[in-house]
C-alpha cells in the first residue's frame, strides 16, 4: 500500500512539473517588458490623416483657368480714312492742308491689295500723284512735277506765278451760286486748253448741276453750263 501511495505522489510530482515548463515557454515567446495592452496597439493600423485647408477626403481642387496672352486688337486691320490717306500723303511730301489743293481722292484695287490714289497741288503749280495702301499707309508709290502753266515774267508770288490760286478760283465759283461753299464742288482740277492754263470743274447744289471753265490767268469764265442734277 505505501508502494502503491509512492507511486501516485511521483507521477503527480511529474505531472505538476511539466504543466510549469509548458508555461515558462509560453512567457517566452513575448517580448521582455512588453504589456498586452501594447501588443495590441502595435497591431493596430494608425488613421489616415485629413488634408489642411479642412478638405474633405476625395475632394478635388479646380486649377485656375490659364491666362491667354498675344491677342489682337479689334482696331487692328482698320482702313484708313480718306483723311488719314491725305495726312499721309501730305506727311511724305512735307506739305500741310493749307498749301494744297486735292483735286482726286479714290480707292481702288492694285493686284488684289486695296489703295487710295490722291492727286493734289500746290499754289505755285507743283503737281502730286500718290498711292498708298489703303490699311497700313504704305506710300506704295508717288510722283511730283512742274507744269511749268500759270508762270511769267513779272508780278505775283516768289515763283513768279501770276494766276489765280486753287483756292481763288473756287471762290469765284461759289460767288456764282448763292448759298454754295467750296464743299458742294465735287470735281475740280487744272487743265491747258489750247495752250491756256484754265480751271474746271462741277459744283452742285440744291437740285442743280454746274459746270465751269476759269481761265487761271485772268479769273474769267470761259463755260458755265446749269442743269438740273441727276443723281
Amino acid at each position: 500500500m505505501k508502494k502503491i501511495m509512492a507511486f501516485i505522489m511521483a507521477a503527480l510530482l511529474m505531472g505538476a512539473f511539466a504543466g510549469c515548463k509548458n508555461a515558462g515557454d509560453g512567457l517566452s515567446q513575448a517580448e521582455p517588458g512588453a504589456t498586452p495592452a501594447q501588443a495590441v496597439a502595435e497591431d493596430t493600423p494608425a488613421p489616415e490623416s485629413k488634408p489642411e485647408g479642412g478638405h474633405k477626403h476625395g475632394q478635388k481642387s479646380t486649377p485656375e483657368p490659364a491666362t491667354e496672352s498675344g491677342g489682337s486688337s479689334s482696331e487692328e486691320g482698320a482702313m484708313l480714312t480718306e483723311e488719314q490717306a491725305k495726312e499721309k500723303a501730305l506727311e511724305h511730301a512735307g506739305l500741310s492742308g493749307e498749301d494744297v489743293e486735292f483735286t482726286e481722292v479714290k480707292t481702288d484695287l492694285e493686284d488684289g491689295r486695296q489703295v487710295y490714289e490722291l492727286e493734289f497741288y500746290t499754289d505755285t503749280y507743283e503737281e502730286y500723284e500718290y498711292e498708298i495702301d489703303a490699311y497700313t499707309g504704305e506710300v506704295i508709290s508717288y510722283k511730283s512735277e512742274k507744269s511749268g502753266q500759270g508762270h511769267g515774267n513779272g508780278g505775283g508770288h516768289g515763283s513768279g506765278h501770276t494766276g489765280l490760286s486753287g483756292h481763288e478760283a473756287k471762290d469765284l465759283v461759289v460767288e456764282r451760286v448763292p448759298g454754295a461753299v467750296r464743299g458742294d464742288i465735287r470735281e475740280f482740277g487744272r487743265d491747258s486748253d489750247n495752250g491756256r492754263d484754265v480751271f474746271e470743274g462741277k459744283l452742285v447744289y440744291d437740285g442743280m448741276e454746274y459746270e465751269f471753265k476759269i481761265d487761271a490767268g485772268t479769273g474769267e469764265f470761259l463755260e458755265w453750263e446749269q442743269e438740273p442734277w441727276d443723281d
